[in-house]
């Protein structure tokens, strides 16, 4: 692995800055209203320099696609208790749940909208992960095979999009984790 100079370690650290005054300001008055000014002000930073790393505001939101795949591969992967592939896909999602609601409903609320192609985008680690678990548990019986594992994948992301859009209907209003899990829960037992 490669050490990073200083001054990599610096436009790191510049970008992940940026990255987490944008999202703080936008989960505190909304994206409409939060501008790029003000978030260069509350970064400490210029707005050229905000461009540098981020092409526009909606940028952000694709920095935190990526960022969700790397906390799956370093949280989520490797790390559930459940030792069959039922159990693992609803927790799974309950880590996905969780996720979400650390983003914030006002940051959420902007992500769940039908112009937003990062939730189809193939080849996502999130999706890998997923269909990693489910190939595993066709391979020892536990799930159907009447479908592939990525049909079953994006059946549930799917489903578990759907959730997440109802708890922003609700504004927030609703325990998105109980409501995940009887959803992919009830999913889950018709693909045992």
């Amino acid at each position: 692995m490669t050490k990073l100079t200083n001054r990599a370690k610096q436009a790191v650290a510049t970008k992940n800055k940026i990255f987490e005054c944008g999202v703080n300001l936008i989960r505190r008055h909304g994206f409409d209203q939060v501008t790029i000014e003000q978030i260069s002000k509350e970064a400490g930073v210029s707005v050229g320099t905000y461009y540098y790393y981020f092409q526009s505001k909606f940028d952000l939101f694709s920095e935190i696609y990526k960022r969700a795949d790397e906390y799956f591969q370093s949280h989520v992967a490797n790390n559930l208790q459940s030792q069959d592939a039922a159990g693992q896909i609803v927790e799974f999602f309950d880590r996905y749940a969780d996720f979400n609601k650390s983003d914030g409903i006002q940051m959420v609320k902007k992500l769940y909208i039908a112009d937003n192609k990062m939730f189809i985008t193939k080849g996502r680690a999130m999706q890998a992960i997923l269909n990693a678990i489910i190939e595993n548990g066709q391979a020892n019986n536990q799930l159907t095979r009447k479908l592939s594992s990525q049909e079953i994948t994006n059946a549930l992301f799917v489903a578990a999009r759907g959730v997440v859009y109802e708890w922003c209907l609700y504004d927030g209003n609703m325990d998105l984790n109980q409501e995940m899990r009887k959803i992919i829960t009830i999913m889950v037992n018709g693909l045992i």
